[in-house]
């Protein structure tokens, strides 16, 4: 089974969630679950369920995604799959770097193929009513779709991804 965690700058409509995610793992779109937090109706067969949940700052959703042991051929990587997605829905893609000490510690993926090391942060938010609030502290290169993000050499633990 594999899993993915990713976080992404914009907010694609489930239905294109889906789209992209058959295509990334070799499923039928029909074998995809996306649902928001608040759904309360799955379909747990699903080759592929994604749980998507609202961001606010720099990144707009949270994706969790489990793909079945049944599917074959086995999925790719993470950090395949981010930077698939990124070209297929025109959105800058960001996954966790594996291994790290560091929970900030993210590699981004643009729709035109660049990868690069990310810092991701909460944002200071006094309220806790409304979603996360995340933003994009530093990348390694120039990032179009996060223009606030410092371009930087980044210390963190866990150049692999």
């Amino acid at each position: 089974m594999a899993d993915y965690t990713f976080l992404t700058v914009h907010r694609p409509a489930p239905a294109a969630m889906a789209i992209a995610l058959a295509e990334v793992v070799g499923v039928t779109a029909a074998e995809v679950d996306v649902a928001d937090e608040s759904d309360g109706h799955r379909d747990w067969t699903a080759a592929v369920l994604c749980d998507r949940m609202s961001l606010t700052g720099d990144l707009a959703l949270c994706w969790d995604v489990r793909v079945a042991p049944r599917v074959a051929p086995p999925p790719p990587t993470e950090a395949e799959a981010a930077l698939l997605l990124a070209a297929l829905l025109g959105t800058t893609v960001l996954h966790p770097a594996g291994g790290v000490v560091r929970p900030s510690a993210y590699w981004a993926a643009t729709p035109d193929g660049i990868r690069t090391r990310a810092r991701v942060l909460d944002e200071d938010d006094t309220s806790e009513d409304g979603p996360p609030s995340l933003i994009v502290d530093a990348v390694e290169e120039p990032v179009a779709q996060l223009p606030r993000a410092r371009v930087e050499r980044i210390l963190e633990a866990g150049q692999d991804g």
